[in-house]
């Protein structure tokens, strides 16, 4: 399976969202669009430039939508991938509407804790997601929380993929940790590939939609304030 998105090239970028070449560069610059997206690969015309092609449309949609009320520098922290050891309590759990109490309460007591790191509530929220997708049963994704809840309490890089895989009738879980953008994963033909995550897409989701709910922004203190 190719873990990488289908990718669009710098020209076919800039015809469609209507930026400039020299927008592009200068967000790069200022760290609003990561420069592990500018992929060069080798054209009858010498070398050429692709992105990510779902990836780069969301982030040029956020930033044109966003410019207008933040600085690039604060865009900049906004949009960044970065977590930090900030917690989420029980309480505010409930915040997040996208998380099913019941599997909240599941990773308590199987972490045999009450506070939680923001790459365990995006797991959270993408299990929910796939219950609500009705992609996994209920009883299964309860079966599928002991493991996966464990190992998410262990990973501390946000540029990780979140699979679920299904082998016969059998749901699981499977983290990728910083996979390259042109990266490939080849599975068993038995094993299906039922859905995969980006956590660090759904971290700029998660931050932009919760950035008012909190007292925080999660790791964008510049836009604290605002």
């Amino acid at each position: 399976m190719d873990i990488s998105q289908k990718e669009l090239s710098k020209k076919d970028l800039l015809k469609t969202t209507g930026i400039s070449y020299g927008q592009l560069y200068r967000w790069k610059r200022e760290g609003l669009i990561p420069e592990e997206w500018f992929v060069k690969r080798p054209s009858p015309t010498g070398q050429e430039t692709f992105f990510p092609k779902e990836q780069i449309l969301k982030r040029v949609q956020a930033i044109q939508t966003l410019k207008d009320r933040y600085s690039l520098e604060e865009l900049a922290k906004l949009l960044s991938p970065e977590i930090t050891n900030r917690v989420f309590t029980e309480e505010e759990l409930e915040c997040f509407t996208e998380i099913d109490i019941r599997v909240a309460a599941d990773f308590m007591d199987v972490l045999n804790k009450d506070t939680f790191t923001f790459i365990e509530v995006l797991v959270m929220i993408t299990l929910c997601r796939w219950k609500e997708q009705n992609l996994i049963q209920e009883h299964e994704l309860y079966d599928l929380i002991p493991n996966v809840a464990t190992t998410a309490a262990n990973i501390t890089e946000i540029k990780t993929f979140f699979l679920l895989l299904a082998v016969n009738e059998a749901h699981y879980g499977l983290f990728l940790l910083n996979p390259s953008p042109e990266g490939s994963l080849l599975f068993d033909e038995r094993i299906k590939v039922v859905c995969q995550i980006s956590l660090q897409e759904l971290c700029h989701e998660i931050k932009l939609k919760y950035k008012d709910t909190f007292s925080f922004t999660f790791d964008e203190e510049a836009v604290k304030n605002s």
